[in-house]
């Protein structure tokens, strides 16, 4: 008997389907260009240093308008999903669950690169005179990002039932991993303090299995260049290895539940 795919084509046209069919990406474009416009409207203003002022501030709203779109899509599709019971019914066709949930990643995981392509080739027009080498580092550590937080906003609408809080989750993943350097270094500038030895505990545990996104899509990069301590390497294995962790939890849990 010849065996499935891991991945279904079918499945994954279903996802990008759908976001063409919800106006995700024209919705997210619209919002790029507004973002865009208001960056350089505001960076008329300075001084000195227009460009650099409108590439920084462009890049830090599109990298949020990116998470923003892309997790509210994936969280409201995943549960209307299951309240329209379309995954029972995917189910009960010859898909295995594995399939379901690997394809679905790759579909959104399609649509996250997508949309970090894009807002990155937004960002170099801004300034063509200013694109360097951290430009290119910028938009990979962009797609990186997008892709680690569709997976988690994948994750947190297959375990839980509420839209609400499946939002709410993804983001306060978000914002954690976001902040972890500005936690860490909090913590060690009171290392000496006896109640914070339990929270220091807590937090090194907690950053040791936390994506680092607070070191990913540096606006910095776009002014000074690439950091030399963070490069292509250090950016891919960070979406290899927590993509992976994150869908291999959304496995168990879909393997495990009772339909």
């Amino acid at each position: 008997m010849k065996s499935l795919p891991l991945i279904g084509p079918s499945l994954v046209g279903y996802v990008i389907t759908a976001a063409i069919r919800d106006k995700l990406i024209i919705g997210i474009c619209v919002l790029l260009a507004a973002a865009v416009s208001l960056s350089v409207f505001l960076g008329s203003a300075a001084i000195t240093e227009q460009d650099q002022f409108v590439a920084v501030f462009s890049a830090g709203s599109v990298r949020i308008l990116n998470i923003v779109g892309l997790v509210l899509f994936i969280v409201f599709f995943i549960r209307r999903s299951f309240e329209t019971r379309d995954i029972e019914f995917m189910l009960s066709r010859p898909v295995g669950r594995t399939q379901l949930v690997l394809s679905y990643a790759a579909g959104f995981s399609l649509i996250a690169t997508l949309m970090g392509v894009i807002s990155g080739l937004c960002i170099m027009a801004l300034s063509p005179h200013l694109v360097s080498g951290g430009h290119a580092l910028w938009i990979l550590s962009l797609v990186v990002e997008n892709v680690i937080m569709v997976n988690v906003a994948l994750f947190f609408s297959m375990i839980l039932t509420s839209a609400a809080s499946c939002t709410f989750a993804t983001f306060g993943f978000y914002v954690l991993a976001r902040m972890m350097s500005q936690i860490l270094g909090i913590i060690d500038s009171g290392k000496n303090a006896v109640d914070l030895k339990i929270l220091e505990m807590i937090m090194q545990a907690i950053s040791s299995v936390m994506p680092r996104l607070d070191l990913l899509t540096q606006t910095s990069w776009l002014v000074y260049g690439p950091d030399e301590n963070i490069g292509p390497a250090f950016i891919l294995m960070q979406g290899i290895i927590y993509s992976s962790l994150i869908l291999l939890a959304a496995l168990i849990d879909m393997r495990r539940r009772q339909f």
